[in-house]
């Protein structure tokens, strides 16, 4: 029978034993992998909280696919660390496993809850905390992963249905969340086109993806483990040794992937400013317009978005048909990207028209700054010219043909010319008597406000007063304007931001603008404008590792954030990201608010920031003249494009301008009066 001892070598051999086969059974089943499944499909289900505006099925679906990625890929990378530290504790592969992925998970709650996050925080804070939170949630991951391992039924079920079950834990986390667009309270969504997700091909795509994840979990597995032992054959050393380095340069591969795929899918989807435009074709017939008579540059030489601003120059019959006075004819002068070679000679091409129209010479001169396509805004020129009864003059120069989210590497280019414009202007009015000086205005959208805004970055309040501006209107700023964050300084999003400093206001949204006294708002003359819900002010790079300050506590966060959501690594930031894609889809003749459009607040921040008088009828009667003009030109360029097309599928085109314009005008329209309404 043997001695006591025996048995008792004997029972410490077979418990070694039986954790031998164990932890051979999970080193088989790879645990990382299953680790890093449970975690993509927590952030997979997590990833149906709102963000900032509404999203559709489609926008979903690629927002359950990054966040699948992105959890599979950290839960492989961190757990692998993890596993790898458990391995230094001996033959006790599965115990030594669940005792450091228990320390951990506890670590990391206790290090979250001592670090919480809170505006103006440092970088290394962040960094602390965001290390917490993926290591813990990659240490419950494999806590989750390690107890399915001993459910009964197939393993591959037994995986499916944990991943299934984890997918609606993080989905059932979510149902209180509300979109910030509807953020306000009046109960509506303040967005140009409010979308939904459809919930059975949410299911369906939840379902695609799981599995695909799956699939990916076990090549990813296999990929990893081969890689491994190529590493150790040639190394040196145990392939577990390696499997760590796999897993994170595997991780790397696939958000570098990722990333390509996205941004692929936004080159297709964004229309370059290069094309040209069928309506306007044949350069304007005015001399104060560039590309009319006497001009010195080429109307060949503009490209759509310009040609179209250009072109739309009010007359002064216009003018006075709207606000019953009588009206100059308004002066616009616009320098391309393709006339010039160098930023030098841009500046001086737009600064010789500016000489040869005698734009100077009005009482009211402004430089609109474009976006990314060269887009100057129509609604807000067409106030000015309307607010000034035409006795000014418009100018604004090129620094890209793409879209704004694809200018962002041209922004100091814009800046550069942008200065050098503002020099020859300030050169030539300083050669005039004070009394015969215009007044000096600024307009800036998106882009095009970060290119003007960051000739003052680094001088404070002294930059635009020393170049002699006399107001600005900037909208939807984006985050990267460091102008606009040293004007800002430590101030809190939680707090209704007073006017300052000096005679700038940098509202948190539209309501912090409108809730201003008209004694405040005569104070300001330089507004930054932006909509609570745009995220064009709120996308960083810095989204993608630390919580932004407008997703604090629900009770103090600022007009527009989304309520009952939470930051998450990754998904926040290409959430914001397909938020950007979504911000600007207005309905022509219709002026609303949210996102990024502006149209219903651009002419009233122009009269009040910029000094204009008129009559509330006056601004009654712009008003609707502004919408009826944004109609016309819409139906006008569709029409143009229509009719450009080839006979044998022109009448296709037609049918479907038909159905798109009786939306906008509520009514149902024919060929015949879209072709009135386009003249």
């Amino acid at each position: 029978m043997g001695s006591a001892a025996d048995l008792k070598q004997r029972d410490h051999q077979r418990a070694a034993g039986t954790l031998t086969i164990v932890t051979e059974l999970a080193d088989d089943l790879d645990l990382s992998a299953q680790a890093g499944i449970l975690l993509g499909a927590f952030m997979t289900g997590r990833s149906f909280q709102p963000n900032l505006l509404s999203r559709g099925t489609r926008d979903q679906a690629i927002l359950s696919g990054i966040a699948a990625a992105s959890g599979y890929g950290w839960g492989t990378s961190a757990h692998s660390v993890l596993r790898a530290v458990a391995r230094r504790f001996g033959t006790a592969g599965v115990l030594a496993s669940v005792g450091v992925d228990a320390v951990t998970a506890g670590v990391a709650v206790t290090t979250i809850k001592a670090l919480p996050a809170h505006e103006h925080e440092s970088g290394q804070r962040a960094f602390v905390r965001l290390a917490a939170t993926g290591y813990g949630g990659a240490a419950i991951a494999g806590l989750v992963a390690t107890g399915a391992r001993f459910l009964p039924g197939h393993k591959s079920v037994v995986a499916s249905l944990t991943a299934a079950a984890v997918a609606a834990g993080g989905y059932a986390t979510i149902r209180r969340s509300v979109v910030g667009s509807m953020d306000g309270a009046d109960g509506r969504a303040h967005e140009d086109v409010t979308r939904s997700v459809s919930t059975p091909k949410a299911i369906a795509a939840g379902g695609v993806t799981t599995g695909l994840l799956i699939a990916a979990g076990h090549g990813e597995a296999r990929f990893s483990a081969a890689m491994a032992r190529v590493a150790a054959a040639v190394l040196g050393g145990d392939p577990a040794d390696h499997r760590t380095a796999g897993r994170i340069a595997s991780f790397g591969t696939l958000a570098a992937a990722g990333w390509g795929a996205l941004t692929l899918v936004n080159r297709k989807l964004a229309v370059g400013g290069s094309t040209e435009d069928a309506s306007n074709l044949d350069p304007p017939t005015l001399p104060e317009v560039t590309g009319g008579p006497g001009s010195t540059i080429p109307w060949n030489k503009q490209t759509r978005e310009p040609a179209r601003w250009l072109k739309s120059t009010l007359t002064s019959a216009e003018i006075t048909a709207v606000v019953g006075e009588p009206a100059q004819q308004p002066i616009r002068v616009y320098s391309p990207l393709d006339d010039s070679a160098t930023e030098q000679e841009r500046a001086e091409r737009l600064l010789d028209e500016i000489d040869r129209t005698g734009a100077l010479d009005r009482p009211y001169f402004a430089i609109f700054s474009p976006t990314g396509s060269g887009y100057c805004n129509y609604v807000a020129t067409d106030a000015f010219e309307y607010l000034a009864r035409g006795d000014c003059a418009s100018a604004g120069i090129q620094y890209s043909v793409l879209p704004s989210a694809l200018s962002l590497n041209r922004v100091g280019m814009g800046t550069r010319q942008t200065k050098m414009v503002v020099n020859g202007i300030i050169e030539r009015l300083l050669a005039r008597p004070a009394e015969q000086r215009p007044k000096f205005y600024l307009f800036g959208e998106s882009l095009g406000s970060q290119v003007s805004q960051e000739m003052f970055r680094g001088e404070g309040m002294t930059g635009p007063r020393g170049i002699g501006l006399d107001a600005a209107v900037w909208i939807g700023t984006p985050n990267a304007t460091e102008w606009r964050k040293e004007l800002w300084g430590e101030r809190s999003v939680t707090q209704v931001p007073s006017v300052g400093p000096e005679s700038a206001f940098l509202p948190r949204a539209v309501r912090d603008w409108r809730a201003l006294s008209l004694d405040q708002k005569q104070q300001v003359k330089y507004l930054l404008l932006q909509n609570g819900d745009d995220p064009i002010p709120k996308f960083g790079p810095s989204l993608l590792w630390r919580q932004p300050e407008w997703l604090g506590p629900d009770a103090t966060r600022p007009p527009g954030a989304p309520r009952g959501t939470d930051w998450q690594p990754v998904v926040t930031f290409f959430a914001t990201f397909l938020d950007m894609q979504n911000a600007l889809t207005p309905t022509p003749g219709v002026f609303d608010e949210g996102g990024h459009d502006y149209h219903r607040e651009i002419p009233d921040a122009i009269r009040q920031v910029w000094g204009f008088s008129v009559t509330d009828t006056q601004m009654a009667g712009i008003q609707q003249a502004l919408r009826t003009r944004d109609l016309h030109f819409e139906i006008q360029r569709d029409y143009g494009a229509v009719q450009a097309q080839p006979a044998n599928k022109r009448a296709e085109a037609e049918e479907k301008l038909e159905k798109r314009v009786s939306g906008w005008m509520g009514h149902d329209v024919d060929e015949a009066e879209i072709k009135k309404l386009a003249e």
